[in-house]
C-alpha cells in the first residue's frame, strides 16, 4: 500500500493530525501490515489535500504552532474504496532476526541460540498481546484476521521451539536430526 492509501485508511475512521496518523499506523492493527515514516506521511497528506481527497484545518494550540487536522472527503472515501479494489502487491517479509540468523555462521553459537530464545519470547508475547487486544471491532473479518495473525506467530514460535536442539547441533558441527 502506498502512503496516501494508508493515510486515507486512518482518516476513514475519523479526523487526525499527521502525528496522530503516524501513531495509529505504528500501533496494532496497522503496524502488522505496513511500515511508514513521517517522511512519507506528510507528503502524502499534502498530495491528498491538493487532490481534494482530504480537507485540512488549523487547530490552535497553546504555546505551539497551529496543528493541522485532516479529514477525509467524499472523493477521498471513493479513492480509498478504489484502492481496496486493486490487487495486493506481493507480501515482503522484512526481519532483522532472519537477517542475523542468515549470517549466524559469523556469530558465536551462544549468540545465535540467545537470538532464537529471545525471538520465541517475543513471539509468545505478541500472541498474548493479540489475544488480549481484540476482537475490538466486532467485525467478522477483523476477527478472522486476528486469528490468522495469532496462528502465524504461534506457528513461528512452535517451529523455533521444536527445532532449537537441531539448530544447536548444526552450530556444533554435529549431524542434525529433523524435529519429530
Amino acid at each position: 500500500m502506498d502512503s496516501k492509501t494508508l493515510c486515507l485508511a486512518v482518516l476513514q475512521r475519523g479526523e487526525a493530525s499527521g502525528y496522530e496518523i503516524k501513531k495509529k499506523l505504528d500501533a496494532p492493527p496497522y503496524s502488522h501490515f505496513q511500515d511508514t515514516s513521517f517522511g512519507s506521511i506528510y507528503p502524502a497528506l499534502n498530495r491528498l489535500a491538493g487532490e481534494g481527497a482530504v480537507e485540512v484545518r488549523a487547530e490552535e494550540q497553546e504555546k505551539r504552532p497551529d496543528k493541522k487536522v485532516y479529514s477525509i472527503t467524499e472523493l477521498g472515501r471513493r479513492r480509498f474504496r478504489e484502492a481496496l479494489q486493486q490487487p495486493p502487491g506481493e507480501d515482503r517479509l522484512r526481519s532483522d532476526f532472519l537477517f542475523l540468523l542468515f549470517h549466524g555462521d559469523l556469530l558465536p553459537k551462544e549468540r545465535v541460540l540467545a537470538l532464537v530464545d529471545q525471538r520465541i519470547a517475543e513471539l509468545d508475547a505478541t500472541v498474548a498481546a493479540l489475544a488480549d487486544c481484540c476482537p475490538c471491532s466486532g467485525k467478522p473479518l477483523h476477527d478472522f484476521l486476528l486469528e490468522l495473525g495469532v496462528d502465524h506467530y504461534r506457528s513461528s514460535a512452535r517451529f523455533l521451539r521444536e527445532n532449537r536442539a537441531r539448530l544447536e547441533q548444526m552450530l556444533s558441527g554435529a549431524p542434525a536430526r529433523a524435529a519429530e
